[in-house]
């Protein structure tokens, strides 16, 4: 048990010192050797949980899509009012991106296309499933919303849903230039322009954005 639990933190360890260098470097520059030392664990140790730069990206992009879908999941069960719980679910996206390494690193290797290989195990999702997978999140939080009356009658859930995610994959985008564009302020000038679009006349001061 306590040599599972050693190699669990070594393998802990590399994928944080791996998240790190991708996020500083980009994934060409990044090198196994600034990882292992990173790390502070041998070239050997990185090499016996993942035996390749391939491999290491495949693993902070998995991990990446792990902690986005228990995000999607926690705010599909929150039960308060849907729109509210969309509102919080995009700060928590934000946050994730802001604060953890390897969520940020996950997602800027599946943008520039060193996520996980579609020949590669079922488990790890391209960049492509990520977003489809948000985008039905974020429908199922709509739809919620319309059944509740929340909406504007006549709002198109769909063209919606595409808005929101297509606003946040570009606010993902601009982040990996400017983090400070994920800062909870600018999540809420988003939905300062967006929500009066969604719900009645009136009904905005219902919402904390």
């Amino acid at each position: 048990m306590v040599k599972q639990e050693r190699a669990e933190r070594t393998r802990r360890a590399v994928l944080l010192a791996a998240a790190g260098t991708f996020a500083d470097t980009g994934f060409e520059s990044a090198s196994l050797v600034d990882i292992s030392r990173r790390a502070g664990v041998s070239k050997g140790a990185l090499y016996f949980h993942f035996v390749s730069k391939q491999a290491l990206a495949d693993g902070v992009r998995a991990a990446a899509g792990r902690e986005i879908g228990s995000a999607a999941l926690r705010a599909l069960r929150a039960g308060g009012p849907a729109l509210q719980d969309l509102i919080d679910f995009t700060h928590e996206l934000a946050r994730l991106l802001r604060e953890d390494v390897v969520v940020r690193a996950g997602v800027q290797l599946g943008r520039l296309g060193h996520g996980p290989r579609r020949t590669g195990p079922a488990d790890l999702p391209d960049a492509d499933a990520t977003w489809r997978s948000l985008t039905a999140v974020v429908r199922r939080l709509l739809g919620r919303a319309a059944e509740a009356g929340e909406l504007r009658p006549g709002t198109d859930r769909r063209a919606a849903a595409e808005l929101l995610t297509t606003v946040a994959a570009g606010q993902v985008l601009l982040a990996a230039e400017d983090v400070g564009r994920l800062r909870p302020e600018a999540v809420r000038g988003i939905w300062t322009a967006v929500l009066p679009a969604l719900v009645p006349d009136g009904r905005c001061a219902a919402y904390r954005i």
